[in-house]
């Protein structure tokens, strides 16, 4: 029920202010995360392989992945960062409508995921007491990737456009450490295809990597 209201009955505005003030209700919404728990189960298992490197996420929407992959870190004594990267607006006008126009992205992509700001999720992070293990990096992945010097065991790549998933990929790929992975959601989701165009694209590239789907993610192993 309280996931229902905080979609159909209550302003945003209302939404995040409410949450902001017990964030105790959090746990009932899952953090707001968009991927189920099988999703979840699979980045757990790859942060929690012993590896070196921290974890980086592309495409945050309203921090509920970054949340649960923190939680999951702080319970199991795992001392990871979490760079957690997004727009916090909108998508890229002229890569949205280019993709809208090929018929990769229904009219109403442009819309999509906007229910959310860098100071929400930010706020939101220092509620749940999770500020010393979460950075917010606010921006789009073009100006920010090159930006952050760091290797990494686990890259969740969910941003649902073509060029912006295959730039992810190609940036990351040589930051990655032996035995890291990256997962990319959407892969199997016919409504965003671009995830798998892009995917597939850049895996035709590289000739040393092992890839997977579970649980609608494709996991590419280094």
């Amino acid at each position: 029920m309280l996931r229902y209201l905080t979609k159909k009955c209550i302003p945003q505005s209302v939404v995040n202010s409410l949450l902001l003030t017990f964030p105790s209700l959090y746990p009932g919404l899952r953090y707001e995360s968009q991927l189920s728990e099988d999703q979840m189960a699979v980045l757990s298992g790859i942060s929690g392989k012993g590896l070196p490197g921290n974890v980086i996420e592309c495409g945050v929407y309203r921090g509920g992945t970054t949340v649960l992959m923190a939680l999951y870190l702080k319970n199991t004594r795992i001392a990871k960062k979490i760079y957690a990267l997004d727009s916090f607006s909108s998508f890229p006008a002229d890569e949205v409508n280019e993709e809208i126009r090929r018929g990769l992205v229904p009219d109403q992509g442009r819309a999509a995921f906007t229910s959310t700001s860098s100071d929400y999720v930010q706020r939101k992070v220092d509620r749940l007491g999770l500020h010393d293990m979460i950075e917010i990096v606010p921006g789009y992945f073009e100006d920010t990737l090159d930006t952050i010097k760091d290797t990494f065991c686990l890259a969740l790549i969910d941003c649902d456009l073509e060029k912006s998933a295959e730039l992810c990929l190609t940036m990351l790929w040589d930051r990655m450490v032996k035995g890291g992975s990256i997962v990319v959601d959407d892969y199997t989701n016919p409504g965003y295809p671009g995830a798998r165009i892009a995917s597939d694209r850049f895996l035709s590239t590289v000739s040393y990597a092992q890839q997977h789907v579970c649980h609608g993610l494709l996991v590419i192993e280094k």
